[in-house]
């Protein structure tokens, strides 16, 4: 059953990043790094559900980032491990900047610019390079 979650999961961050590039098209920047925040989050949990068989009730990216490579540390991806954290400080602003368009959007007055929205894709991009499933 895991790897079927897995699967959905996985779809359905796909399905949300379209979204958001379509979104960003039709100028709806806000909604669109909305979008892409969680597509990035159902990518992780995806990750951390096909590496432990458990999605983690987290919603920040860069605690998912953390658990996940503590998960694959465990699990003998040192590697892979070291590599994502390493990323994680890289990227640490744009990992912000996608936490924050999680919670402004929804609750506050949020205007992104077409630059950040393209670094936020590119980042998602980055992302999906360096998870497992």
């Amino acid at each position: 059953m895991s790897g079927e979650r897995v699967a959905i999961l996985r779809e359905r961050a796909h399905r949300l990043l379209s979204l958001a590039r379509e979104l960003a098209g039709r100028g709806m920047l806000d909604v669109a790094a909305f979008m892409a925040e969680q597509a990035a989050q159902l990518r992780l949990k995806a990750s951390l559900l096909r590496l432990t068989g458990d999605t983690p009730r987290l919603h920040s990216l860069r605690e998912l980032i953390g658990l996940l490579s503590q998960r694959l540390l465990e699990a003998g991806y040192r590697e892979e491990a070291l590599q994502l954290r390493s990323f994680s400080r890289e990227h640490r602003g744009s990992l912000v900047d996608l936490e924050d368009a999680y919670t402004a959007a929804r609750y506050a007055l949020y205007q992104v610019d077409p630059e950040t929205v393209e670094r936020l894709f590119k980042l998602l991009e980055e992302v999906e390079k360096r998870v497992l499933g």
